[in-house]
């Protein structure tokens, strides 16, 4: 119950996100660190020229690497804080936080289609999820590639 209690508190912190139907990508430093904390850790560099920063947060029972560049949130690598498998109910949260507002209740994934077996885009063609058994990664559609 409490597990479900913490994931109800994280998909409702993405929600009321600045930008709810984006949860945390786009958003600056200061918005992200105003949901998640003060980070853990903080590394840059750059990746083909492009210069990134990415902040390590740990809050409520799950940690998070965001990637940012040029200011702006552009990949959350998520899992929880014991790295325990995450459950269906984690992951539907996951996509509904990042889900476009609007969608139908009753299509598999709302918004989602499958582009692989673990690799999801959401219905506009903007951002992707991948999922793995203990943690999932959400991106932008044009985050460079050597960033994935």
């Amino acid at each position: 119950m409490r597990k479900l209690l913490i994931l109800v508190l994280f998909a409702a912190i993405l929600h009321s996100s600045v930008l709810a139907n984006e949860g945390l990508l786009n958003s600056s430093y200061e918005e992200v660190a105003s949901v998640l904390g003060k980070p853990s850790r903080h590394d840059n560099g750059s990746v083909s020229d492009t210069r990134y920063d990415r902040y390590h947060f740990e809050a409520r029972g799950w940690k998070a690497a965001v990637l940012f560049i040029d200011g702006k949130a552009q990949k959350l690598d998520t899992e929880k804080s014991d790295s325990s498998s995450l459950s269906v109910e984690d992951k539907k949260a996951i996509f509904e936080a990042y889900d476009v507002p609007g969608t139908g209740q009753d299509s598999k994934l709302r918004g989602w289609r499958q582009l692989g077996e673990n690799h999801f885009i959401r219905g506009d063609g903007r951002v992707h999820i991948i999922t793995h058994p203990t943690s999932m990664t959400i991106f932008w559609d044009d985050l460079p590639r050597e960033f994935w």
